[in-house]
Formats: C-alpha cells, sequence, structure tokens
C-alpha cells in the first residue's frame, strides 16, 4: 500500500509540470479539502484549501451505500460510504475533482467536474519546470532489499553539479517523499525524486527534466 500510494503521488505531481500555476489571495482557506458525493453529484464544501507542506489533505464524505470512482487531474481512486481521507500532491492554483458510479463496461463515467483552488504553503517551490523544446522523464525501479542514501539533497546536488548554480528541495515533502529541483537563473529546469527505503535512507526513483 505504502509504494501505491506514494506512485499516486508522483504522478499528480509530475503529470502537472507543463501547467501554469496561479496562486489564491484568499484570506478564509480551509486547511482540508471537503468533497461531498453521492454518486449523481460532485459538491465542493471548502472551495479553497491551505496545502500543507506535505501536500493537500483531503476528506471525502461519500452519501451513497456504494463505492464511488474519485477522479483527480491525472488520477483516480475509490472511496467507500462514509468518510475518507486522502493525502494528495495537488499543486497550486486551479484544480478539479469529480465523483462518480464506477462506470460499466470501461464506459466514461458520468458527472460534472468541480473545481477548487489550492493554496501555497508557506516558502514553496514549485517542482514544475517550464520546457518550451520539450522534456524527458524517466523513472526506476526498486530491490526488495535496495538501500538509499542518508542525505538526499546532497546526492541530488552532486547528481547535478555540472548543470547548474543550485538544487533545492520543491513541492511538498512528506515521510516517504522528497523532491529536489536545479534551478538556473532562479527558474527550475530539472528535478529528482526521491522515496524512502523504510530504513532511514532516500532512493532516487524519478527524474525529469528540459531536454534541450
Amino acid at each position: 500500500m505504502h509504494r501505491v500510494a506514494l506512485a499516486a503521488l508522483i504522478v499528480v505531481l509530475v503529470g502537472a509540470c507543463a501547467d501554469p500555476v496561479t496562486t489564491p489571495t484568499a484570506s478564509d482557506a480551509s486547511d482540508t479539502l471537503e468533497i461531498r458525493c453521492d454518486g449523481q453529484s460532485t459538491d465542493i464544501l471548502t472551495p479553497t484549501v491551505q496545502a500543507q507542506t506535505d501536500g493537500v489533505h483531503v476528506l471525502i464524505h461519500n452519501t451513497s451505500e456504494v463505492r464511488l470512482d474519485v477522479e483527480w487531474p491525472s488520477s483516480g481512486e475509490g472511496a467507500d460510504p462514509g468518510d475518507t481521507t486522502r493525502l494528495l500532491g495537488l499543486l497550486p492554483g486551479t484544480s478539479q475533482v469529480r465523483c462518480s458510479l464506477y462506470a460499466e463496461n470501461d464506459e466514461q463515467p458520468e458527472g460534472a467536474w468541480a473545481s477548487f483552488q489550492v493554496k501555497a504553503p508557506p516558502d514553496w517551490i514549485s517542482p514544475s519546470v517550464d520546457c518550451p523544446g520539450g522534456m524527458y522523464h524517466g523513472s526506476g525501479s526498486l530491490a526488495p532489499d535496495a538501500r538509499g542514501v542518508a542525505d538526499p539533497l546532497a546526492d541530488a546536488s552532486k547528481h547535478f553539479q555540472d548543470e547548474g548554480d543550485q538544487v533545492v528541495q520543491a513541492g511538498y515533502a512528506t515521510a516517504d517523499e522528497r523532491t529536489f529541483v536545479l534551478l538556473q537563473d532562479g527558474e527550475a529546469i530539472a528535478g529528482l525524486v526521491y522515496i524512502s527505503d523504510d530504513h532511514g535512507g532516500w532512493i532516487q526513483i524519478e527524474s525529469y527534466g528540459c531536454s534541450d
């Protein structure tokens, strides 16, 4: 379960790399995104949510009597009847969610998307890269007994030592994941994603950046 949830979080982050980021300015943001789903409609109870340093905290109220499909911009999951909590790597700006009944025969689910705003946490550095000339993305696999490095920032800095002027931690930081980006003239041009090896170390699992 640890790896599955982590993979979903990475997909959300990397899938939004090319999207422009706009930061809401509302002062009445909630610290939790609350969603009410009944199988027919999706209601956003907290239209502006303040992201935390580890991501966007979500509470799904499924008022139906069946498990529902919950779709995000770059991922999907299920929610059983009652309340379900999630932690997602949704980037600051406008985002969407849609709850629906599970479709049969691989048909596309019906139902309208509901929009909400995500405010960036303090000192936010986006993990996104803007690559007009195209970008690359690579990922690796883990051996069951894999062990990582003690200091992922130092490891990322060593990886990029000949390519730019500064490496910093970016995006959301959880107990299971860290992202570091290479800055050039203040702009991110590449990134590395590390995950916990469950033994106090960190393993580089993904890389992305501008291909030109």
